[in-house]
């Protein structure tokens, strides 16, 4: 029966106009792209998901955490991950007492990772309810694969003794903090 039914749609897809044709086939192309592309949602720890813009590739960091990289068009991408610090020997009440001089040391680390980076930017700003580190990263010097080239734009947070970081990235002729805001925005911090 339903072999049947196949056979007859396309006996009649065959007698319709060329111009019906290609009408149907841009408008089931459109719609395949679309469901392609749709948005993932993906929990970066067990308290933070962020949305894609589509699938992120997963990478498991050689200190212990996990990052998501989605790159959104050749020209930029959207990264998030989050690291557990606690068999550092950090817990939520270090990083609560260390206040301000925390965000300097995580500077000075996040530095010495960037391969030439220099840090255009930086301030202690309120992020979803929680205090975070925004940072403007220029990347033209940079030799780090997902900078070189660059500017980046982000938060990094905690949640007890758990790193957590949301940038986006993108050549420097496109790149402007509001770019990222879509992504920054889909970041959901669970109680």
């Amino acid at each position: 029966m339903a072999l049947e039914q196949i056979g007859m749609i396309c006996v009649s897809f065959g007698k319709t106009s060329y111009m019906k044709k290609i009408l149907f086939l841009v408008s089931f192309l459109a719609f395949l792209g679309s469901a392609m592309a749709q948005k993932t949602d993906q929990k970066i720890s067990d308290k933070v998901k962020v949305s894609f813009p589509n699938k992120p590739e997963e990478e498991k960091l050689p200190t212990g955490g996990t990052a998501f990289v989605c790159k959104t068009d050749s020209n930029s991408s959207c990264f998030a991950m989050s690291m557990d610090l606690s068999p550092m020997g950090l817990s939520a009440e270090v990083i609560t007492a260390a206040g301000d001089a925390l965000w300097e040391q995580l500077k000075g680390g996040l530095v010495a990772q960037m391969g030439g980076a220099t840090i255009a930017k930086d301030q202690v700003l309120p992020f979803k309810g929680k205090n975070a580190l925004y940072l403007e990263i220029d990347g033209s010097k940079s030799s780090a694969p997902l900078l070189k080239g660059k500017k980046a734009y982000g938060y990094t947070f905690f949640i007890g003794a758990v790193l957590h970081q949301v940038m986006y990235y993108s050549l420097p002729s496109e790149a402007l903090p509001e770019a990222g805001k879509t992504f920054f925005e889909s970041t959901v911090i669970e109680n």
